[in-house]
C-alpha cells in the first residue's frame, strides 16, 4: 500500500504555523476577558487557546504546534499578562501537553490497527500524566524555592475561603500538598476540555476531507504512513 511522505516545514505548514498562533494569542486574550477562572484556585484559568496549538498539532504535525506554541509564548511575553510566570508556566504546560499527545499518538500508530479515535484517547491520557507531572514539579518549585514562606503563608489565607465553600479546610499544615493536589485537577480538566473540543473538530468529516495542497491532515497521514499492511 502506497502511503504519503511525512511533511516537511513548507510553505503551508508555514501558513498555518501564523494563522493558528495568532489564534491561540486571541482565544487566550479572549479567555482572560471573560474570566474562566478554576473556582478554588482564582488565578489559574481555563484557556481556550490551547484549542488553537491542539489543532495546529493535529492538523500540520508536531513542530509547527511546537513553533505556534512559542509564537503565543513570546506574544504574551511581550503583552505582560502576568509575565513572566504564568507565559513560562504556560508554555510549560502545552509542552508537556503536546509531548504526551505525541508519545500517545506514536504508540497507537504501532499497533495492528492504529485508529484517531484510539491514538486521540492514548495522546489525551499520557498529555494529562506529563502536564501534571511538569506542572507539579514547575508550581513546587515556584512555591517553595522562589516564593518562599511568603508565597505560602499569602496564599493559604487568600485561598481559605474558597476552599471552605466544598468542606476543605486551608491550613499552613496542609495548605502546599492541597494547592498542588488542586493545581493538579484544573490541570487535569484543562487539557480533558481542550483535548475533548479538538477531537470533536479533527473528527468532522468535513475537516478529514480537507487537504491542504493536497495532503490529509498529519495525524491521519502518519497514522497510515505507520499501518501495517494486511497478513497474506
Amino acid at each position: 500500500m502506497q502511503t504519503e511522505k511525512p511533511r516537511r516545514l513548507d510553505s503551508v505548514s508555514l501558513g498555518g504555523i501564523a494563522v493558528f498562533g495568532a489564534l491561540a494569542v486571541v482565544l487566550t486574550t479572549l479567555s482572560h476577558a471573560l474570566g474562566l477562572n478554576f473556582p478554588l484556585i482564582p488565578y489559574l484559568q481555563f484557556d481556550l487557546g490551547e484549542i488553537a496549538i491542539l489543532l495546529a498539532f493535529f492538523i500540520f504535525g508536531p513542530v509547527p504546534s511546537f513553533v505556534a506554541a512559542i509564537i503565543e509564548f513570546v506574544t504574551l511575553m511581550v503583552l505582560g499578562q502576568n509575565a513572566p510566570i504564568g507565559p513560562i508556566l504556560k508554555l510549560i504546560s502545552i509542552l508537556a501537553s503536546l509531548g504526551g499527545i505525541w508519545l500517545g499518538i506514536a504508540v497507537v500508530s504501532r499497533s495492528r490497527r492504529p485508529g484517531f479515535a484510539k491514538a486521540a484517547a492514548l495522546g489525551a491520557f499520557l498529555g494529562i500524566i506529563s502536564r501534571v507531572v511538569f506542572l507539579t514539579i514547575a508550581n513546587y518549585y515556584l512555591l517553595v524555592f522562589f516564593g518562599g514562606e511568603y508565597a505560602i503563608s499569602g496564599l493559604i489565607p487568600y485561598l481559605a475561603g474558597f476552599f471552605k465553600l466544598v468542606g476543605i479546610d486551608l491550613t499552613s499544615a496542609n495548605g502546599l500538598s492541597v494547592i498542588l493536589l488542586f493545581t493538579a485537577v484544573f490541570n487535569t480538566l484543562q487539557l480533558l476540555f481542550v483535548a475533548c473540543v479538538t477531537y470533536f473538530l479533527v473528527s468532522l468529516p468535513q475537516v478529514q476531507a480537507t487537504r491542504a495542497a493536497g495532503r490529509r491532515l498529519w495525524v491521519i497521514s502518519y497514522l497510515r504512513s505507520q499501518e501495517k499492511p494486511p497478513a497474506v
